[in-house]
C-alpha cells in the first residue's frame, strides 16, 4: 500500500483504504475500488488530498499507524467543534463551553493511550485523511506528535516540578494538559482575517503583526474556568524560539515553557509538510532536515535529539531514489533506525523495471536515499 496525491491517481488504481471526505460521515469511496475519472473527479471537488492505493509495486507495504481511525474521527470533530464555537462567540470575545473542554481532555486522554500502545514504534504523519481542511488536520498532526514528543521527553530528560525537582513521570494530567493546548495551540488565528491567513504571497508588516498576535488572541479566548495554565502556555508561547528570535515575548531557552518548546518542533514540522496557500509542502525528509539544522537554535536541542530518533523521515510507501541510481519504494522502517530504512528495490540506474528486492539501508552504508522524486512508469504499479 502506498499514499498518491488525488491528482496523481490513474485510472484503474485500487484503493487501499476507506476515503472519507468528512469525520462524521460514511467513507466517500470504499476500499477496493477501483477509481475512475468520475471517482477522481468527486475526490478533487471533496478536497480529498490523497489517498492510499493498493497495487503490485506496494503489496505488503504497511503504512505505520499509531491512532485509531475512531480517535481521529473523535478528535477531528471535537476541533472542528471547538474552532466553530469560538468563531460563532467571537463578537462576545470569543469562548468555549465547558462541554466542549471536557471533551478536549478526553480526546487528548484517547490520544495519550494510543500514543502510549505505540511508543515503542517510529512515526510517520501521513493518514489523518478524516481531517476537513488544512486547519483540522493541523491540530491533530501537531497534537499526535506534540503528545508522541512529550511522552519521551519527559522520560528521558524530566520535567522540573513546583519545589524545583527533576520528574521523570508523566503524571498529575501533564500529559492531558500538553494535549488540549496542542488541540487548541492555533485558536487565536480565527481572530485573525482570513483574507490575511489565506494570502497567495508575502505579507506586509501590518499582516505580519496580525498574524504574530494569534497566540495571545488565543489565551485570551482561552481565560476560563477549566483549561489548565499548562495548556495556555502552549498556546501563547509555541511561536517562541530557543535563541529568543520568536514570538510574542522573544522568551530565550528554558524561559519557555517546556510543553511551548515541544510544541515549537511539532508545529513546524508539521506546517512545513502541508500545502499552504502560498507554497507546496516539503517533503518530509527535508522539513526533517530543517528541525536537526536548527537544534541548539530555534529549537531546544533535547526536543529535537528525541523527534530525530523515532520521527520517521522516509514514511512506508514513499518513494526514493538511491546513491546508486536505482529507485524503489519504502518498505519499512524500524525503530532503532528510522533514517535507514528497508528499501523495496523496482528500478535500476537505467529506468528499467527489475524483480523487486529489498535492502536494508541500516546495512548497507555506500547507499543512502537522494531524492524522494522519480516517475513510476505505468506498467510498474499494475
Amino acid at each position: 500500500m502506498r499514499q498518491i496525491p488525488t491528482d496523481q491517481l490513474r485510472t484503474g488504481d485500487r484503493l487501499g483504504r476507506d476515503v472519507y471526505a468528512a469525520p462524521d460521515a460514511p467513507p466517500l469511496l470504499k476500499a477496493g475500488v477501483r477509481v475512475s475519472d468520475s471517482y477522481r473527479t468527486s475526490l478533487e471537488r471533496a478536497g480529498v488530498a490523497a489517498v492510499w492505493i493498493d497495487d503490485g509495486i506496494s503489496e505488503g507495504i504497511e503504512p505505520l499507524e499509531v491512532l485509531d481511525l475512531q480517535t481521529k474521527q473523535r478528535a477531528t470533530l471535537a476541533i472542528r467543534d471547538a474552532f466553530r464555537e469560538v468563531t460563532r462567540t467571537l463578537p462576545s470575545g470569543g469562548k468555549l463551553s465547558q462541554e466542549l473542554i471536557r471533551e478536549m481532555v478526553d480526546v487528548s486522554d484517547l490520544i495519550v493511550d494510543d500514543i502510549t500502545r505505540n511508543v515503542n514504534s517510529a512515526l510517520a504523519l501521513n493518514d489523518l485523511a478524516n481531517a476537513d481542511g488544512y486547519t483540522l488536520k493541523h491540530s491533530l498532526a501537531v497534537t499526535t506528535l506534540g503528545l508522541s514528543l512529550g511522552l519521551r521527553v519527559m522520560r528521558k530528560y524530566g520535567w522540573i516540578d513546583a519545589d524545583g525537582k527533576r520528574r521523570f513521570d508523566c503524571g498529575g494530567g501533564r500529559l492531558s494538559a500538553l494535549g488540549v493546548g496542542l488541540l487548541l495551540h492555533d485558536i487565536g488565528k480565527l481572530a485573525v482575517p482570513s483574507e490575511i491567513l489565506r494570502k497567495n504571497g508575502a505579507l506586509n508588516d501590518d499582516e505580519w503583526e496580525a498574524v504574530r498576535a494569534h497566540p495571545t488572541l488565543g489565551v485570551d479566548i482561552l481565560k476560563r474556568d477549566g483549561i489548565s495554565p499548562l495548556s495556555r502556555a502552549v498556546v501563547r508561547s509555541h511561536h517562541e524560539r530557543w535563541n529568543g528570535s520568536g514570538y510574542p515575548d522573544k522568551r530565550t531557552r528554558a524561559d519557555i515553557h517546556q510543553f511551548a518548546r515541544i510544541a515549537a518542533v511539532a508545529d513546524v514540522f508539521d506546517a512545513l509538510t502541508s500545502d499552504r496557500y502560498y507554497r507546496k509542502a516539503m517533503p518530509k525528509a527535508e522539513a526533517f532536515n530543517h528541525i536537526e539544522r536548527r537544534a541548539g537554535t530555534e529549537f531546544d536541542p533535547e526536543v529535537v535529539e528525541v523527534f530525530r530518533s523515532f520521527v520517521a523521515p522516509y514514511a512506508p510507501g514513499t518513494r526514493v531514489v538511491l546513491s546508486d541510481g536505482s529507485c524503489g519504494l519504502v518498505k519499512a522502517v524500524r525503530p532503532e533506525a528510522v533514517k535507514t530504512p528497508v528499501v523495496r528495490i523496482i528500478m535500476d540506474p537505467s529506468g528499467a523495471l527489475v524483480p523487486p528486492r529489498e535492502i536494508d539501508l541500516s546495512k548497507q552504508r555506500t547507499v543512502t536515499i537522494v531524492s524522494t522524486n522519480f516517475e513510476l512508469p505505468e506498467t510498474a504499479a499494475v
